[in-house]
C-alpha cells in the first residue's frame, strides 16, 4: 500500500521565494562560486530599485525610517547618488503607456477638429448652426452637409491618431538609441522599451507622464515635446501662451483643409473691427 503523502503544500509567497533565492546565491558565493555575499545583496537591491524605477520607490512607504536610511545609503553607493547608473542594473522591460486622446486634448489638437466642424457648420447655415445639439432649424440639405463633414473629420482624426502614435513611438526609440550611444554604461543594450497606447477608461496611475520616475518618464517627456502634431512637421509650439493646437489654427493649419472634400470651405475670415 502506497502511504506516500501526495498532497501539495501551499505555494510559496514572493517573500519566501526571494529569501530562498538570495540565500542560495550567498551560500554559493561563500563557497567560492562567485562574488562575496555583501556584493550580491547590494547588486540585488540595486536591481530591485532599477526595476521599480528609482531609489525613492524602494522606501516610499516609510521614507523617514532608520531602515529606509540604511537601505538608501547602500543602494546609492551602488547606483549613484542621483541614480546615475540605475539603468545598468535593470532587468525588467520598460513600458511607456500613453493615452493619445488625452494627449490630443491637452495639446489642443482635439479642439482643432471641433473648430473645423464649427466653421463648416457656420458656413453651411450662415451662422445659424449651434453645434451638435438637436438642429431643429436646419434644412435637410444643411444637416446632411454637416453630418458628412463630421464623418470625414472623424475619419481624419482616426488617421491622425495612428500617425501620431507611430511618430511618438519613433521619438521614444530614437531618444533611447541616442542615450545608448552617448553613455553605453548607463544605458546598456539589454534595456528594452515598448510604447503602449490605451484609450479612455484607463486608470490614470497606469499612464506614463513627466512625473514618472526613471527612464520611462524621461522618454515620454522627450517624445511629447518633439513629436509633430497632425498637419505639422515641427514640434508642438507653446510659445504663444496658448495650446499648440491654437498655434496651428492661427497659422492656417485647419484639419478640414487636409480633406479634399472639405478644403473648399477655407478658413474663417478675420472679423471687420471697423464695421
Amino acid at each position: 500500500m502506497d502511504t506516500t503523502d501526495h498532497t501539495t503544500g501551499p505555494a510559496p509567497d514572493d517573500f519566501t521565494t526571494a529569501v530562498a533565492a538570495l540565500t542560495n546565491a550567498v551560500q554559493s558565493a561563500n563557497q567560492g562560486k562567485g562574488s562575496d555575499g555583501a556584493e550580491i545583496v547590494a547588486h540585488v537591491l540595486a536591481t530591485v530599485v532599477a526595476n521599480l524605477g528609482s531609489t525613492a520607490a524602494l522606501t516610499a512607504a516609510r521614507p523617514g525610517s532608520w531602515e529606509a536610511d540604511l537601505v538608501d545609503r547602500l543602494v546609492r553607493s551602488t547606483v549613484g547618488w542621483d541614480d546615475d547608473y540605475l539603468m545598468a542594473y535593470r532587468t525588467a522591460p520598460i513600458e511607456v503607456v500613453v493615452n493619445p486622446d488625452e494627449e490630443f486634448a491637452d495639446l489642443g489638437v482635439e479642439a482643432m477638429y471641433q473648430a473645423s466642424l464649427e466653421h463648416i457648420g457656420d458656413t453651411v447655415t450662415g451662422g445659424r448652426w449651434t453645434g451638435p445639439a438637436p438642429a431643429i432649424d436646419l434644412s435637410e440639405d444643411e444637416a446632411e452637409q454637416i453630418e458628412a463633414a463630421d464623418e470625414l473629420i472623424e475619419a481624419l482624426r482616426g488617421r491622425d491618431t495612428t500617425d501620431y502614435e507611430e511618430r511618438f513611438t519613433a521619438a521614444v526609440q530614437a531618444e533611447l538609441e541616442r542615450l545608448r550611444a552617448s553613455d553605453p554604461d548607463r544605458f546598456p543594450d539589454r534595456i528594452s522599451v515598448t510604447v503602449r497606447f490605451v484609450g479612455f477608461g484607463t486608470d490614470e496611475s497606469e499612464l506614463t507622464d513627466s512625473w514618472t520616475p526613471g527612464l520611462a518618464g524621461q522618454l515620454y517627456q522627450h517624445a511629447r515635446e518633439t513629436t509633430p502634431l497632425p498637419g505639422a512637421d515641427a514640434a508642438p509650439d507653446w510659445t504663444s501662451g496658448k495650446t499648440p493646437g491654437d498655434a496651428l489654427l492661427a497659422a492656417g493649419h485647419w484639419p478640414h483643409l487636409r480633406i479634399h472634400e472639405l478644403a473648399h470651405y477655407g478658413t474663417p475670415q478675420p472679423k471687420d473691427t471697423h464695421a
